[in-house]
């Protein structure tokens, strides 16, 4: 179970925040630890100095004039200089010892014991010191520390234990340098040092007091990571909510349902910011499925379209050729007709297949090379060169609103739309009728109008006559001769030169299909 939550974004949020937290407060123990020890040892030399100082304002003119004096005294000045938790040792600047006063209760002496290393540096520390001479200054008379002399020697003797000729005091523990605070003081005249007293105190008080300070931050520190995991699961768990939630709509998105989202655009951190970029890709992914979904559905409805469309052609030349190779007929007429039937389908077969292939390169890019066409001469001459395409309706040119008019289009692409427009036109009017071919202009743009006086398209023939091989009336049937494409050819070439295409009809009023194309700064 724990394995498992750790193996989360929570898990190991959690599991890091309270690493870095322990370290933290590790480091900050550390330090701690260090300066209380170096401050207790400080502020314990500093008192052992103090002390000592203020001993040898009154004893230091009495004992440590001269090296003699100093050697003839050093037992009764340690003695004075010492005390219940202070050891000394006197010492000649050589580091030779001349007298030592243990500390403790009677009865419970402690011996301070240091190797000849350590008196060397303590007597090299005390001349860098500079530690200043106290020793000329009077204090009370020499002949009252001469009394007081004789009552310490009674007590403690000379060599540190009681009496002068008596056996030392019992030894309870011998301390070393590491259990101590040492201090050196020189003795002496001002710039004539005769000695020093190495003073020391035990540091197990002090050391007892850093252990219990850190017991009592290690158990603090303790609490504080229980507190801070306590405090910050709930927190985190908050904070990871929207990305539970981004998770959850992924999961249901997985499972097909496009219409989720995360809706986390009122958070304006980095979780806010990926919520939205999470639904603004969604988004994307649910329109490319869908337009591929809607495109699949046009490329299967086309293929059924274009093999229904082919196999009304193919159907009849293969008939008309099956039944002139199993009669043979001899009536001129019967062979004439028929063949003109197998020509008129293999016309309509040839039209179907290269409006395909149009399409098919339409859809794949089809390069066009777009240059300045004057629409009205154009217009013209196409009414000149391929009405007689259509015998059997007039086509009239009424170009006044585009006059002087350029086009920015590609020539073929254009004719390739009037040509379809009016072939549509021709196909779906009245016979006998005008198909008129216009325009108009603005600054930007210029429209190609073709209208026809046939029998218009009901709203929703209207909304689908675009779509390749639709037919809505009965009047678009395949017995007109259309193949179903011609305006889904004008549309798609529109779009490709930047245009649009519209349609105006409605029944009983005709048809105007307008072209709108970019207009040529030249």
């Amino acid at each position: 179970m724990l394995r498992t939550y750790l193996g989360t974004v929570r898990g190991q949020l959690v599991l890091w925040y309270l690493s870095v937290l322990a370290i933290l407060l590790l480091v900050v123990g550390v330090v701690q630890s260090i300066t209380l020890t170096q401050y207790l040892r400080t502020s314990t030399a500093s008192s052992l100095e103090q002390s000592a100082h203020a001993e040898l304002r009154v004893l230091g003119p009495c004992f440590v004039h001269t090296a003699a004096q100093l050697n003839a005294h050093a037992g009764t000045l340690a003695q004075f200089l010492g005390s219940r938790d202070t050891a000394v040792k006197i010492v000649t600047p050589s580091g030779e010892t001349l007298a030592n006063r243990s500390f403790g209760l009677p009865g419970h002496f402690h011996v301070m014991r240091l190797p000849a290393t350590t008196i060397v540096n303590l007597i090299q520390s005390a001349k860098r010191a500079n530690v200043p001479d106290l020793t000329e200054i009077r204090g009370p008379s020499c002949q009252g520390l001469a009394q007081s002399r004789a009552a310490v020697n009674h007590v403690y003797g000379a060599s540190g234990g009681p009496g002068f000729n008596q056996p030392p005091p019992p030894v309870q523990a011998v301390l070393n340098e590491g259990d101590l605070v040492l201090v050196a003081i020189p003795l002496g005249l001002s710039g004539q040092t005769v000695g020093y007293a190495l003073l020391g105190r035990s540091f197990a008080d002090a050391a007892s007091t850093i252990q219990r300070t850190e017991l009592v931050f290690a158990v603090s520190a303790l609490a504080v990571l229980l507190l801070a995991a306590i405090v910050a699961l709930p927190l985190i768990n908050r904070a990871l909510l929207p990305l539970r939630r981004i998770a959850d709509t992924a999961g249901a998105i997985a499972g097909g349902d496009l219409q989720q989202r995360a809706n986390l655009t009122h958070s304006p951190d980095e979780i806010g910011r990926l919520g939205k970029a999470f639904d603004t890709m969604v988004d994307q992914l649910e329109a490319a499925l869908t337009t591929a979904n809607q495109s699949e559905e046009r490329m299967r409805r086309f293929l059924a379209d274009a093999s229904h469309e082919l196999r009304t052609p193919i159907t009849v030349l293969r008939g008309t050729s099956e039944i002139l190779l199993r009669h043979r007929p001899t009536d001129q007429s019967d062979l004439t007709g028929a063949l003109k039937d197998m020509n008129e389908e293999a016309v309509r077969l040839s039209r179907l297949v290269d409006d395909l292939l149009t399409l098919s390169r339409l859809d794949a890019g089809l390069p066009l090379n777009p240059e300045p066409v004057q629409v009205r001469p154009f217009l013209e001459h196409f009414a000149d060169r391929y009405g007689n395409v259509w015998p059997s309706r007039q086509i009239q040119v009424e170009t006044g609103e585009i006059d002087g008019a350029t086009a920015y289009v590609d020539p073929e692409a254009l004719r390739r739309i009037v040509t379809n427009l009016v072939d549509n036109a021709a196909q779906y009017s009245t016979r006998g009728g005008t198909i008129s071919l216009g325009g108009q202009s603005d600054a930007r743009t210029v429209t190609v109008l073709v209208s026809d006086a046939g029998p218009g398209l009901s709203q929703e023939d209207a909304a689908r006559v675009f779509e390749r091989f639709y037919r809505g009336a009965k009047s678009r049937s395949r017995g007109s001769g259309g193949t179903g494409l011609g305006l889904a050819i004008v549309q798609a070439l529109a779009k490709e030169s930047g245009g649009s295409v519209r349609i105006d009809t409605a029944p009983t009023r005709g048809t105007t299909i307008a072209i709108t194309l970019p207009r040529s700064e030249l």
